[in-house]
């Protein structure tokens, strides 16, 4: 009876001290977008959502987990995506990840580069890096003349003033 007390408590102490879980791995060619219905093709630009449920969605770009959170639809489909309760997101360091690999962070750890000129898949030209220096830089190198550096909070305020994914 003691020993069945002792893993009891241990199991216990484990689940408490799990604020945040990791982020599972976005599978290129086989994820679909449960806001666009698009696959996810490549990583860089992807983007994830544990539910409080613990089901994982992951999407092909920043801008449809952004508009799906803010329930926005896509009006020429009549589509929504699935009604979710967010505990866990995530978007891939832009310099990190590579096309078959997502370097996935808490969003609210990163800053959003936007600029027109950035083409993503759903052509909302949003990227998202770990250091704001990196995404400066990014900018720089491409000329990319009135960038705009946001937080996760700032890209959802966006969102519900003009949706990320173009009509």
């Amino acid at each position: 009876m003691r020993r069945r007390s002792f893993l009891k408590l241990l199991f216990a102490l484990s689940l408490g001290t799990r604020a945040w879980a990791a982020p599972r791995p976005v599978r290129v060619g086989v994820d679909l977008c449960p806001y666009c219905n698009m696959l996810v093709l490549d990583a860089r630009y992807a983007a994830q959502m544990v539910t409080t449920t613990g089901k994982v969605y992951s999407y092909d770009a920043i801008e449809c987990l952004v508009d799906h959170l803010n329930g926005l639809s896509k009006p020429h489909l009549g589509w929504r995506g699935p009604r979710v309760t967010p505990k866990e997101l995530y978007a891939p360091d832009f310099l990190e990840s590579t096309r078959e690999k997502a370097a996935l962070y808490p969003v609210n750890r990163m800053v959003f580069l936007h600029h027109e000129r950035i083409r993503t898949p759903m052509g909302g030209g949003l990227l998202a890096f770990r250091k704001r220096e990196e995404a400066e830089a990014y900018a720089k190198d491409r000329g990319l003349k009135g960038a705009l550096f946001l937080s996760w909070e700032e890209v959802l305020r966006r969102g519900k003033e003009r949706p990320w994914v173009p009509g």
